[in-house]
C-alpha cells in the first residue's frame, strides 16, 4: 500500500501528499535491486470543472477529480512505464515494468542509441504557487454570473444567432520521487473563460472564437472585462458577415499577437522540441548557432511566466524550470528538452518535461512561446509604407509540417490594407510558407509584446500552452 490519501476523502493535498513516501522508496529500490539504472513514480491529482451555456441557458455543469500515477523504469538503456488509477498496486507492478524495459532493450536495434538521462539537481522540497482566489471554492452560480457578462456583451443584435459560453478550471498537485532522491510536491491553477458567437445574414453563417484565462484562480477571470470581451466578438462575427474574399498571391502581411503567437508556437517551437530533432522530424536539425531569422527576431519559451496559461513551476521529471531562449537576435541557441533528449544532445535539461496528466509519460512540450518586442511603436508605423497587403487576426487552425519547415494557417478575420491604411474587412484568410524562410521575413515588430488568447497543443498527448508577442509584419508571405 503506497497510498497516503484517496481522492474522495477530505485530505487537501497542498497541505499533505498521496504518496507514502517511505514505501515508494522501498519500491523504487526493488526496481534497482532488478537491475533498473533509474526508476520514477509520479501522481497527480486533478481538480477540475467544466461549464457550457448557450444563450445564457445552463447546458451541463461537471465537477471531478480524478488522481493517475506513472511508474516509469528504466533498465538496459530502454523504458517500461506502467500507468495507473490504483496507487496501491505500486508494489506488484515494480518486477513486470522492469521486465517489460528489458524486453524493449532485447529488441533495440542496432541503429537505435540506448537511452540515457542527463544529470540534474536532486531536490526534496514543495511549491505550491497559491491562487488570489482558490477557484476550487468558487460557487456555480458565481462562474455562470461571470459567463453571462460574456453573453451579454455578444448578444443583442439581430444578426446573432447564437453565444455559446464555456468555463473551465483545473487545480493540479504533482508529486515526484525517483531512485536517485527527487522527492518534488508542487501545485497551482489554471482558469479559463470563452466564448463562440455565432451570426446568420442573408444565408451566410459565420462564427467567431474568443478566449481569456491563465495561471490563477477566480482572479484570473475577474481582471477581464467579459462585456466588453463579447462585445468585440459580436463586432468581429458581424464584420464577417460582410467581409469580402482574401485576395492571393504573395504580398506584405502584418499579424495581431494571438496569430504571431500561433505561428510562432506552430512553425518554429515545434521544430525546436528535441524528441523531434532527435527523430530527425525538424527543419532545425544541426541548425544550432545558425542564422534562421532576421536579427530582430528573438524567441523565448518561459513556464515561469506567472499568469501565462502555460505557466507550471516544475517540470514533470522535477527539473526546475525557467526562460529558455530559442532564438537570439536571429540565431538558433537552444532546443526545448528533457532528460533524455539533453543526454542526446549532450547539454542540460531546461525543464520542457510535461505530461497531459498521472496516466501519460512527460515529451518534450512548450509552454509559453513568444517573439520579444521590437523597435515600431504601433501599428499605423507597421503599415505606413504598406501600399496592398493584409492585415490577418487570431487563428482557426492549420497544418504545419515539422520535417519539411512549411506550415499553413487560416486567420479569424483580417483587413485589406492600402496605402498605408486598413480598408476593407476580409474572410478566409489563409497564409502559408516556409519556416526559415518567413524568420527571415521578418521586417517589423512593435515594442509590446505579451501574451495573447490561452490555447491548447496537441502532440498525441494535450497540455494548456500560452503564446503571443507584438504586432508582425513580414515583408513577404503568400496569402491565400
Amino acid at each position: 500500500m503506497v497510498m497516503a490519501a484517496t481522492p474522495g476523502t477530505n485530505h487537501m493535498p497542498s497541505t499533505g501528499r498521496y504518496l507514502d513516501q517511505e514505501r515508494v522508496r522501498k519500491a523504487l529500490g526493488h526496481a534497482q535491486e532488478l537491475g533498473a539504472e533509474y526508476a520514477e513514480v509520479r501522481v497527480m491529482s486533478l481538480t477540475e470543472s467544466t461549464v457550457a451555456m448557450r444563450d445564457g441557458v445552463l447546458e451541463r455543469a461537471i465537477p471531478g477529480q480524478e488522481l493517475g500515477m506513472t511508474l516509469r523504469v528504466l533498465a538496459d538503456g530502454a523504458w517500461g512505464v506502467h500507468s495507473t488509477t490504483d496507487l496501491a498496486s505500486l508494489n506488484d507492478q515494480i518486477e513486470s515494468t522492469t521486465r517489460l524495459a528489458k524486453a524493449v532493450a532485447a529488441r533495440r536495434s542496432a541503429k537505435d542509441r540506448p537511452v540515457g538521462l542527463a544529470e540534474v539537481p536532486i531536490i526534496e522540497d514543495e511549491q505550491h504557487w497559491r491562487s488570489v482566489l482558490d477557484v476550487r471554492h468558487t460557487e456555480l452560480d458565481v462562474k455562470m454570473e461571470l459567463m453571462n457578462d460574456l453573453y451579454r456583451g455578444a448578444t443583442g443584435h439581430d444578426d446573432v444567432v447564437s453565444v455559446r459560453t464555456g468555463w473551465s478550471d483545473e487545480h493540479l498537485h504533482t508529486e515526484l520521487m525517483t531512485t536517485e532522491g527527487m522527492d518534488r510536491v508542487w501545485s497551482f491553477q489554471r482558469s479559463l473563460i470563452h466564448g463562440m458567437v455565432t451570426a446568420r445574414r442573408d444565408g451566410e453563417v459565420v462564427s467567431y472564437r474568443t478566449r481569456h484565462g491563465g495561471q490563477g484562480g477566480l482572479e484570473v477571470i475577474q481582471a477581464c472585462d467579459l462585456v466588453e470581451l463579447g462585445e468585440q466578438a459580436q463586432r468581429a462575427a458581424l464584420r464577417l458577415l460582410t467581409a469580402e474574399r482574401a485576395p492571393s498571391g504573395k504580398m506584405p502581411l502584418i499579424a495581431d499577437r494571438d496569430l504571431t503567437g500561433v505561428y510562432i508556437h506552430e512553425a518554429l517551437g515545434h521544430p525546436c522540441e528535441a524528441d523531434l530533432v532527435a527523430a530527425g522530424d525538424s527543419c532545425l536539425d544541426g541548425k544550432l548557432g545558425h542564422q534562421i531569422g532576421n536579427e530582430i527576431v528573438t524567441v523565448v519559451d518561459d513556464p515561469t511566466m506567472m499568469g501565462g496559461y502555460g505557466a507550471y513551476p516544475v517540470d514533470d521529471e522535477g527539473v526546475d524550470t525557467r526562460e529558455k531562449v530559442l532564438i537570439k537576435n536571429g540565431v538558433l541557441t537552444e532546443y526545448l528538452n528533457h532528460r533524455e533528449t539533453a543526454h542526446h544532445f549532450g547539454v542540460d535539461p531546461n525543464g520542457g518535461a510535461r505530461a497531459q496528466d498521472g496516466l501519460h509519460h512527460p515529451l518534450v512540450r512548450m509552454s509559453n512561446t513568444m517573439i520579444q518586442g521590437g523597435h515600431h511603436a504601433d501599428m499605423d508605423e507597421l503599415m505606413e509604407d504598406i501600399e496592398y497587403g493584409v492585415y490577418a487576426c487570431g487563428t482557426r487552425g492549420g497544418q504545419v509540417d515539422t520535417g519539411r519547415g512549411s506550415f499553413q494557417f487560416a486567420a479569424q478575420e483580417a483587413w485589406l490594407i492600402e496605402n498605408g491604411e486598413l480598408t476593407r474587412p476580409l474572410k478566409d484568410v489563409s497564409v502559408s510558407g516556409l519556416t526559415l524562410q518567413i524568420l527571415k521575413n521578418v521586417d517589423g515588430l512593435t515594442r509590446d509584446a505579451m501574451l495573447a488568447s490561452p490555447g491548447f497543443c496537441g502532440k498525441g498527448q494535450t497540455v494548456p500552452v500560452g503564446d503571443g508577442g507584438p504586432v508582425m509584419r513580414i515583408r513577404e508571405a503568400l496569402v491565400g
